[in-house]
C-alpha cells in the first residue's frame, strides 16, 4: 500500500467509522472534527520526504478500539467517575490493595486481553515495516494493539500488561499464564464486569462473604 493510500484509507475510515464501530467503542472516542483535505496533504507532504520518523502515541489512539482513555473531557474515566488507577507505592506498600488490584484486573482481563487494532495502528504498521518511513514508535499504553497490528520497534514507556514480572527476584511470566494460576487458586471467582479501564482494571466491588483474592 502506497503512502497516499494509507492516508486517503485512513480518512475514509475516519469518516464512516461509526457504522463500522459498535456503539460501545464510540462511547470511549472522544468528540473530534474529520480530518479534512489540507491536514490530509500537510501530512502526506510530511512523510513523503522525511524517514526514520519517531512516533509517540497515548490512550488516544486505542480509543476507538474500545479501550477508553482516562483525562478526555466528559468519556474519559476521570469525566466520569473519581475513582483513580492503583499507585505504584500503594500496590508495593499493601497487601491488600496488591490484594484488590489483581482481583480487578483478574477479571477485566479476558475483555481487555481481546482488543483489536484499530486502523490508526495498522496504518503505523505500514509506515513502519513496507515504507520504512517511522523507525520507532514509543507508547504510553499497556494493551500491546501496535504489536497486535504487526509493528516491530515498539518503546513501551509504562511497560505492557501481558507479562508480570515479580517485584522480588525480577522472574516473569506470560499475563495469560498468571491468568491461569489465579483462576486455580479462586475457583468461586465468577464476577464479570463491563467496564475497562486502559491498564485493564475494572470496577469491582468488595463481594459479601468473600474475600476477593486468595
Amino acid at each position: 500500500m502506497t503512502l497516499e493510500l494509507i492516508l486517503r484509507h485512513h480518512r475514509t475510515w475516519i469518516i464512516s467509522f461509526k457504522s463500522k464501530c459498535s456503539l460501545h467503542s464510540l462511547a470511549f472516542v472522544p468528540k473530534h472534527n474529520p480530518a479534512d483535505e489540507a491536514e490530509i496533504e500537510k501530512l502526506k507532504h510530511f512523510l513523503k520526504y522525511r524517514d526514520n520518523i519517531c512516533v509517540l502515541t497515548g490512550a488516544g489512539v486505542s480509543t476507538e478500539s474500545g479501550i477508553p482513555d482516562y483525562r478526555s473531557e466528559e468519556v474519559g474515566l476521570y469525566a466520569r467517575n473519581t475513582n483513580k488507577p492503583v499507585q505504584y507505592q500503594d500496590f508495593v506498600r499493601s497487601d491488600q490493595v496488591r490484594k484488590r488490584y489483581w482481583a480487578r484486573n483478574y477479571i477485566g482481563w479476558p475483555r481487555f486481553s481481546s482488543f483489536h487494532p484499530n486502523q490508526t495502528h495498522l496504518a503505523l504498521y505500514q509506515l513502519e515495516v513496507p515504507l520504512k518511513r517511522v523507525s520507532c514508535i514509543i507508547t504510553q499504553n499497556v494493551d500491546r494493539l501496535h504489536h497486535k497490528a504487526g509493528s516491530r520497534n515498539v518503546l513501551e514507556l509504562h511497560g505492557t500488561a501481558f507479562h508480570v514480572m515479580c517485584l522480588g527476584c525480577d522472574n516473569r511470566i506470560y499475563r495469560n499464564d498468571f491468568q491461569t494460576a489465579l483462576a486455580k487458586l479462586n475457583p468461586n471467582m465468577t464476577i464479570v464486569s463491563k467496564t475497562i479501564r486502559p491498564d485493564g482494571d475494572v470496577e469491582l466491588s468488595q463481594v459479601r462473604g468473600k474475600k476477593p483474592m486468595a
